[in-house]
């Protein structure tokens, strides 16, 4: 584990306490002093990955006998890593996802830049810009490595669609008459579990990401200046757009939760399912033969959609490592293409590398909005925890009530953004 300098310890821990306001145990690893191998840490998040990551790091180290990379698993990793902050042990590796937490964590200068490294060199510059746009040290940095990207859009069930005689809307009038024409047909449109109150966000998200012409995360900029005068109203289009579509569906909706609902989508029970690709794999555990496809939620104009998408796994390291050269050495190792494309087929992602392209059938509809630089992040990723968009979006989907949607935000974010101003 890096052992953060004075100096940085006491710059950064009172920053990282006033996150954690706003906003497991250690196995046995550590960076060596003196003889032996380097020692590395990577402190990792996501649980389904944990096999490949063992792997990776076993075929490090057998090409490295200099260092031993040891994987640390912590499903809770941004609480985790607050703590180890705080105590001034910020691990060697990092693996994060690319939210609110990663920004308001990288705003805080604990994070490494690596704009000028060879290895952002190779990340697609607009997958790139999605985490430099979430939050970064100081101006011009760019805090983390892209590793692996989702999409969030529309997935759909192309046996349906064919028999329907139907293909991809391409504009949002295209969607609601499929819609129109799939109830007429006895068959339901999209298939929702509400009840795990999350599952309203990739929707918010990906219909915003083509209303914002401008760039969704230059809107959330302009929000956090309290005085520019933007408000929540700005997105009453997009609400009234998920008011309209969540009518489209499963009449138990709030009975569902978020694995019940991919359950039900596998088993066909609808058309058309409203999450990420980050989804697809649970799907397939429960019917290994559905037929997939995916496409990008329309704007009313062809031309303004946009594929919203989230730097899934992020790597990054401590702005002061203890063995930066050791630790760097892995983060190459890690972005080479054999690893990434390993670790996006098994984990059905998009790679972050310029000229790879994701291989599985089911992310055909998306690619090319990737290779064209058509990605908009995500909406909700630049929420503060303290707001707590998620419950507030389920009350909504509820109600229908935009004018209280609309309220309730503003009041909150002010709320939160005004607290958060005070303690920077």
């Amino acid at each position: 584990m890096t052992s953060l300098s004075r100096r940085s310890f006491l710059a950064t821990s009172a920053r990282v306490g006033a996150l954690a306001a706003a906003g497991g145990a250690l196995s046995a690893c550590g960076s060596s002093r003196g003889s032996g191998p380097v020692r590395l840490e990577l402190f990792q998040f996501k649980s389904e990955a944990i096999g490949i990551f063992d792997r990776i790091c076993e075929e490090f180290n057998a090409a490295n006998p200099d260092i031993v990379v040891t994987q640390n698993f912590q499903a809770d990793n941004v609480t985790a890593l607050r703590v180890r902050l705080v105590k001034g042990d910020m691990p060697d590796l990092v693996t994060i996802n690319g939210d609110y937490n990663y920004g308001a964590l990288a705003h805080s200068g604990v994070f490494r830049d690596f704009a000028s490294s060879q290895a952002m060199g190779t990340v697609q510059p607009s997958i790139a810009e999605i985490l430099a746009t979430l939050g970064s040290g100081a101006p011009g940095e760019n805090n983390g490595l892209a590793f692996a990207n989702n999409g969030s859009g529309i997935i759909y069930n192309k046996d349906i669609f064919d028999k329907a005689g139907l293909t991809p809307p391409t504009t949002w009038a295209e969607l609601i008459e499929i819609c129109d024409e799939l109830t007429a047909a006895g068959i339901d449109p999209f298939y929702w579990g509400f009840k795990d109150n999350w599952t309203g966000a990739p929707m918010f998200s990906s219909i915003s990401g083509g209303y914002l012409t401008d760039g969704v995360a230059h809107w959330y900029e302009q929000r956090r200046d309290l005085d520019s005068g933007t408000s929540f109203s700005d997105l009453r289009p997009v609400m009234e757009k998920m008011s309209a579509v969540a009518a489209y569906g499963n009449s138990n909706k709030f009975e569902l939760g978020y694995n019940d609902a991919n359950q039900g989508f596998a088993q066909g029970k609808a058309a058309m399912y409203w999450h990420g690709t980050y989804a697809i794999p649970a799907i397939r555990s429960y019917n290994e033969d559905i037929n997939l496809g995916t496409f990008a939620t329309p704007a009313d104009s062809a031309k303004d959609t946009k594929v919203v998408s989230g730097v899934d796994v992020a790597l990054t390291m401590g702005a002061e490592p203890e063995h930066p050269e050791e630790s760097m050495r892995f983060l190459d190792y890690l972005m080479n293409e054999a690893n990434m494309a390993d670790y996006c087929s098994e984990q059905v992602a998009y790679p972050t590398l310029k000229g790879m392209s994701a291989t599985d059938p089911a992310l055909e509809g998306l690619t090319p909005y990737f290779e064209e630089g058509r990605v908009a992040t995500y909406s909700d990723h630049n929420f503060p925890q303290a707001v707590t968009l998620n419950a507030y979006m389920q009350q909504f989907l509820i109600n229908h009530d935009v004018d209280a949607f609309v309220s309730v935000l503003d009041e909150q974010w002010n709320k939160v953004m005004k607290r958060l101003n005070e303690t920077a």
